[in-house]
């Protein structure tokens, strides 16, 4: 009997060991938990900073064993723009280059993957929400983000590298669509004539008599075809929902997030639909409300202003509403 409990025992410790790591639940790590995991076989870091030969930062240095991602590797552009004969960015990739951009890191059904932006700026960290988005839209949830990004794992002693890995091919493949968190040009429709869902425009209003995408439209962006914002859409920059920590810029708290919510008009229990231009910064919004706050019902609108403004008929509003 004892023999046959230990086999049982030995097995079931097989059997667990067997599993992928996961992430933790609300999809955020800080760096103790990425030193702590750091190396492991299920475990592929990646970065999202721009990387540019004018402007290099994965180059230079990036968290030992991470690997890149430009914004092509979850970010595309879709129909042009009449002013400017180019695609309109912001929309999440198409799922054929998704695929590509996780087997090519290395990522199997069951990998957890950790995104990682600057940290230097309160906005940088909507490079590494949107591109869980994109994961999550696509149906794989064991992604996170990591507080603080390389910023902060730099100034807790996180171990750096040059080293340019080279990972085997992943067997990722997407099996569902996850329809519950993208917002689409009809659902915008929807929420307008009905008035169904809360606008959050992630632009924010910017400072008086400075230029900003919400009410006066002093700037003009090529990326949209009219000046305004959704009716009736409350505004907050994504930049609110960090705080700066000894030059470190991580999430908000629930309760400082909700509050800069609340202030903005919004009801956190009620359906909200957030955008802004092209839908990057309103990523970070969404990630925030999602995760942090924990609100329900909660949409991104990937085309946002740039995919609304080019179809003809729809109602803008330039009053501060």
């Amino acid at each position: 009997m004892k023999k046959s409990l230990a086999i049982v025992t030995i097995s079931a410790i097989a059997s667990v060991s067997l599993f992928a790591l996961d992430v933790p639940a609300n999809h955020i790590v800080d760096t103790a938990w990425l030193k702590k995991h750091l190396g492991d076989k299920d475990l592929v870091v990646i970065d999202v900073r721009k990387n540019t030969r004018k402007h290099p930062t994965y180059a230079v240095e990036h968290i030992k064993g991470a690997l890149h991602w430009g914004s092509r590797a979850y970010r595309e552009g879709r129909y042009c723009n009449p002013k400017t004969n180019k695609p309109i960015p912001g929309y999440i990739a198409a799922p054929k280059t998704f695929e590509a951009s996780m087997q090519k890191s290395g990522v199997n059904n069951g990998t957890a993957v950790v995104f990682y932006s600057g940290g230097t700026k309160a906005k940088d960290f909507r490079d590494s929400a949107l591109a869980a988005f994109t994961s999550m839209y696509y149906g794989y949830d064991n992604v996170a983000i990591l507080d603080g990004g390389f910023a902060g794992w730099k100034k807790d002693g996180g171990e750096v590298s040059k080293d340019i890995p080279t990972p085997k091919k992943g067997n990722f493949k997407i099996t569902k669509f996850n329809q519950d968190i993208l917002a689409v040009a009809e659902d915008v429709d929807e929420a307008v004539t009905l008035k169904n869902a809360q606008f959050l425009d992630a632009n924010g209003k910017g400072k008086k008599g400075k230029s900003h995408f919400y009410a006066d439209m002093k700037r003009e962006d090529k990326r949209r075809m009219a000046e305004g914002h959704l009716p009736g859409a409350k505004a907050l920059h994504t930049k609110e929902y960090a705080v700066n920590k000894d030059g470190v810029w991580y999430l908000a708290s629930k309760e400082e997030a909700v509050k800069k919510l609340t202030n903005a008009g919004i009801d956190i229990n009620k359906p909200i639909i957030t955008y802004c231009n092209t839908g990057h910064l309103a990523a970070g919004n969404w990630f925030v409300q999602e995760f942090v706050i924990g609100m329900k019902n909660n949409k991104l609108y990937s085309g946002s202003m740039a995919d609304y403004t080019a179809m003809p008929n729809r109602p803008l509003s330039t009053k501060d509403d």
